[in-house]
């Protein structure tokens, strides 16, 4: 099942219970549990919804060719080119 799908579906049941809750069909001592329900229904469904944060990769940098290392080798020590 899709974490989309099963995330509306927990949504649902806590709009579902919030609805009950607000009706007033249930008594008093029902209205803190139903409450600590809907609460525990969102979270879950954003604990499903949520992605994992992956690290981006920086790309490495090719390795310079050896005519640049030795062009560089003769600028460091100051000789022209040939």
């Amino acid at each position: 099942m899709k974490a989309q799908n099963l995330a509306s579906i927990f949504l649902y049941i806590a709009v579902l219970f919030h609805l009950l809750g607000m009706s007033g069909w249930t008594s008093a001592k029902l209205a803190q549990p139903i409450e600590l329900a809907i609460l525990a229904l969102m979270l879950l469904s954003i604990f499903v919804l949520r992605k994992k944060k992956r690290k981006k990769r920086r790309a490495r940098r090719p390795a310079p060719a050896p005519e640049v290392a030795v062009m560089l080798e003769h600028a460091e020590e100051g000789e022209p080119d040939k």
